[in-house]
């Protein structure tokens, strides 16, 4: 039988490849409409030396959960935020961890950092963005519908 118990920190971040467990201490997100989402996550980590090529670029996962009930100390998260992690600071050390900063963005905030021209002749748009989305910025499906 599996028994979970209490958990304090009821935000989860997970960063593909990072082995060490981390806690996140606080985050500030900001969101609007027609623009991607952008979350600045602290969180203290036993691994003092966590290498920023180990973490920049790699996928993320940002699970926001109400705090726990009296009674029910699962809880399933509210929201997750699936995206890459595009930046990294080691703020601070101590004996026995470190506190560190990282930002999670969509996948799709990637394109604001890279400008190239080309033409494209007897494409439709759908098929030109597809192209470019999959060929230059290594995109999968699941990073992008068109309807």
């Amino acid at each position: 039988m599996n028994v979970q118990f209490f958990d304090h920190a009821h935000h989860k971040l997970k960063i593909r490849g990072l082995k060490s467990p981390v806690d996140v201490l606080t985050f500030t997100g900001h969101e609007q409409l027609s623009s991607p989402f952008r979350y600045d996550i602290e969180f203290t980590s036993t691994d003092k030396a966590i290498e920023p090529e180990s973490v920049l670029m790699q996928d993320g996962a940002f699970s926001l959960s109400a705090p726990p009930v009296q009674g029910m100390p699962v809880q399933v998260p509210l929201r997750t935020l699936h995206g890459v992690i595009t930046g990294f600071k080691h703020l601070s050390s101590s004996q026995d961890e470190a506190r560190y900063e990282v930002r999670l963005e969509p996948r799709m905030a990637l394109l604001t950092r890279s400008r190239q021209n080309a033409i494209y002749q007897n494409q439709t748009v759908p098929q030109i963005v597809e192209k470019i989305l999959r060929e230059r910025h290594q995109m999968r499906g699941q990073d992008f519908v068109f309807n």
